[in-house]
């Protein structure tokens, strides 16, 4: 039941993180915030020395805790919320590679995607960071979890194989990887043709609201 629901919810946001991640950019970086902050939560929740339950409860707790604090910076300071959402996609890209690639979660994992992270926010510090390269970065992590909420709700992995069988799983059934790639591609060339269709209408408009100057 648990893998239902968290696979329902982890299908809905990759595809509105896939096709409306550009244009509805603040909404999207605060739920990217929050689920960067989620996984930020635990995963400094998780070096703590604790074991068992405690560790469980303290787990939870960090990640909902990183959520909150994450989402609502993300959507009360918009500039900020660009570094943020930046910063989620890079952990998520970061901490996927890691998985793909056949290593177990853990404080490993989590600091590749954190250097991922730091990347993505430097780079937006540095320059303005070109429309086609955020379709493609919310194209991606929009796929990511998408294919993730797939694998959940088809019984591929559960809750407690996430962060160890999803990637061979993918290795084992390599439909699921091509599937991945896939919906990336189709995300991104929905927002492409979407941002090319709101360009072109703004120029038309602004053609439109051109005072007409008679000839003499």
């Amino acid at each position: 039941m648990n893998e239902m629901w968290v696979g329902l919810v982890a299908l809905a946001v990759g595809l509105l993180v896939g096709l409306a991640g550009y244009r509805a950019l603040r909404v999207m970086i605060a739920l990217l915030g929050a689920v960067s902050g989620f996984g930020i939560g635990a995963g400094l929740a998780q070096a703590l020395p604790l074991s068992g339950g405690g560790l469980t409860v303290a787990t939870w707790v960090g990640a909902l805790l990183g959520a909150i604090v994450f989402g609502w910076l993300a959507y009360a300071f918009y500039q900020v919320a660009v570094l943020l959402g930046l910063a989620s996609i890079g952990f998520a890209i970061g901490s996927g590679l890691m998985l793909a690639l056949g290593f177990r979660g853990g404080w490993l994992t989590w600091l590749v995607g954190a250097l991922v992270a730091g990347v993505l926010v430097v780079i937006g510090l540095v320059g303005d960071l070109p429309a086609i390269l955020l379709i493609v970065l919310t194209g991606l992590s929009g796929a990511n979890l998408a294919i993730t909420g797939a694998m959940l709700l088809t019984g591929s992995i559960t809750l407690a194989q996430l962060d160890t069988a999803g990637s061979a799983a993918m290795a084992r059934d390599w439909w699921w990887a091509l599937a991945a790639l896939v919906v990336a591609a189709a995300f991104v060339a929905y927002q492409l043709r979407s941002l090319n269709r709101s360009r072109a209408a703004a120029m038309r408009a602004q053609w439109a609201a051109r005072p007409v100057t008679a000839p003499r």
